[in-house]
């Protein structure tokens, strides 16, 4: 009886045991054949970033190089281009200054004025092409019609005086621009009141001039409109002295239209518009126009406003 009690014993604690062992979770171990599957079915990554393929990108095309090649020369023109603008502004705001400095430092001119400011004063109206008789720092009528010039060309007040206004254009080298692009032309601006010989398109003189006034006037038994025509002529006639006419005396006369009309000398020339409708010029200026000036038969005559 007592072996059998043991027995007994025994199967019980051998039953609870198969419960437990039973009961408890699965070990750990059954995960690694699933952990050892999704690390061979993963992608190769290369050793350096861990996120790029280690294959090679294709080398770039003929094409594709020739364009990059250009896109970095326009990119290189385009800076260089900028740099020059830059360095163009910079040497202009600087020229400007340096102009306002020297034109601060100027006396104010007139007629009648002498010495060192005033050969300065022609200096610079000659190297800006406006036609002066000569430099002798003497501020005569020659003067006074070449600043005049300076004055109409630039929009200052037309006083034949020379003023820090009249100094700044000229130490700015400032002349008048002209319509005729190409051959030899003596160009007529009638709203400025000038006259510029342009030779390709370059303006290298300019003359102080007075032209038609457009008020009536009676000559002949009728009434007339002092008009200056305008468009292209040529000179066809001239009269190499002073000639007196029904309208006045003409100092060396060159006709470019028929009807009267003329370059000439004269002993007037206002700040603006005055004559019967020839072009006025001074007597001084004719004089040059008739030597090294090359006004002559056949030379053009363009007149605009």
């Amino acid at each position: 009886m007592v072996a059998s009690r043991r027995t007994g014993l025994t199967g019980l604690i051998l039953a609870v045991a198969i419960a437990v062992t039973v009961s408890l979770p699965a070990p750990a171990v059954a995960a690694v054949p699933v952990a050892v599957t999704a690390t061979v079915a993963a992608p190769v990554t290369s050793v350096t970033g861990g996120d790029q393929p280690t294959t090679a990108p294709a080398a770039p095309t003929a094409k594709e190089r020739a364009k990059a090649k250009a896109k970095a020369k326009a990119k290189a023109k385009a800076k260089a281009k900028a740099k020059a603008k830059a360095r163009a502004k910079a040497k202009a705001r600087a020229a400007i200054k340096a102009a306002k400095k020297k034109a601060a430092a100027a006396p104010s001119l007139a007629l009648g004025s002498k010495g060192k400011s005033v050969k300065r004063l022609q200096t610079l109206l000659r190297k800006n092409g406006y036609w002066l008789a000569k430099v002798d720092g003497k501020f005569g009528s020659s003067t006074q019609q070449a600043v005049l010039a300076v004055q109409k060309s630039t929009g200052l007040p037309r006083s034949g005086k020379v003023s820090r206004s009249v100094w700044l254009k000229l130490y700015l080298g400032k002349k008048p621009s002209a319509e005729s692009a190409k051959g030899r032309v003596f160009e007529i601006d009638l709203s400025r009141q000038v006259m510029m010989l342009v030779v390709g398109g370059k303006v290298t003189t300019t003359f102080n001039i007075s032209s038609g006034s457009n008020k009536r006037y009676y000559s002949q038994g009728r009434y007339h409109r002092a008009v200056t025509p305008t468009g292209s002529f040529k000179v066809y006639y001239q009269i190499n002295k002073l000639h007196i006419g029904t309208l006045g005396a003409m100092y060396r006369p060159q006709y470019f239209l028929s009807g009267g009309w003329a370059i000439h000398g004269s002993p007037s020339i206002p700040a603006y518009p005055a004559s019967h409708g020839c072009i006025r010029v001074s007597n001084a200026a004719m004089d040059y126009l008739w030597g090294k000036g090359g006004l002559d038969i056949g030379s053009k005559v363009v007149i605009h406003q």
